[in-house]
């Protein structure tokens, strides 16, 4: 017996003492998301000390900026854009940014940190914030001082007839904010009809209480801005632009530009 605990504690003393499990890179990664959902920017910054990746993907690309962002937890929306998080992320099932979770759930102060980082995206907040009557969101976005001023007329057009909205009003026309340019009623009248293009795809232009409409099939209608006479946008949102092609005084069709994307519709007689 006395040999067996002396061969015992020799064994003891010449093997290795196993260092500690270390967590792999994923483990690493998933503690992050769920630090950052729980709002807690000590553990955050810890688990990027240790090798944690802040861009790392999860379910649909998202990151876990967009979590922190969709929970409101701005503290560790600062961390993780100071550690080098991309707030340009899109994710694969919505095409959503960290900026889109924070709009949606209204955290203004998030979207002012998202802002500072990346200015991009300023024109998208004013309209969320002028469609939803927010007006701390609007305030974010003015604050920027980057608004393009065809976004400012297409925030202005939208306050429109709403009285709720005078005060947002009246904070956009102190931007700087004009009111699209007119266009006389008889030209407004001539570009309504139905427009088909070679895919084919089919939209309507429709004329109603001095305003231009577009709509795809039974989709609900957008009502259109003037960017001078023969070229509109949707008032509420930007990039993309309705150019009306007019033929010895005809309306033949009009191009549609989206991104980097031109179709063109003729107008069906």
């Amino acid at each position: 017996m006395k040999l067996r605990m002396t061969l015992f504690l020799f064994v003891l003393l010449v093997l290795p003492v196993a260092a500690p499990a270390q967590d792999s890179k994923q483990q690493l990664n998933d503690k992050l998301w769920e630090a950052a959902r729980a709002g807690d920017a000590a553990a955050v910054t810890a688990l990027l000390d240790k090798g944690a990746d802040v861009n790392a993907k999860f379910r649909y690309g998202a990151t876990a900026l967009f979590k922190a962002a969709e929970r409101g937890n701005v503290e560790v929306v600062k961390v993780l854009l100071a550690r080098g998080a991309d707030a340009s992320v899109k994710d694969s099932f919505y095409g959503a940014t960290a900026m889109t979770w924070a709009l949606d759930g209204k955290h203004v102060e998030v979207v002012r940190v998202l802002l500072e980082k990346d200015a991009t995206g300023v024109d998208d907040v004013l309209m969320t914030g002028v469609r939803a009557g927010n007006t701390a969101l609007v305030e974010v976005a003015l604050a920027r001082g980057t608004a393009k001023a065809e976004a400012l007329s297409a925030a202005l057009v939208a306050t429109q007839g709403d009285k709720e909205k005078a005060a947002i009003a009246e904070l956009l026309k102190k931007a700087g904010a004009v009111p699209p340019p007119e266009v006389d009623t008889a030209t407004l009248q001539s570009y309504v009809g139905k427009y088909r293009s070679e895919q084919p795809l089919e939209i309507s232009v429709t004329f109603k209480d001095g305003k231009l409409f577009a709509a795809v099939a039974t989709q609900a209608p957008l009502v259109l801005m003037a960017l001078d006479k023969i070229t509109f946008r949707p008032t509420a949102f930007d990039g993309l632009v309705i150019t009306m092609n007019v033929e010895a005084g005809k309306v033949s069709g009009f191009t549609l530009k989206q991104g980097a994307t031109t179709q063109i519709f003729k107008k069906l007689e």
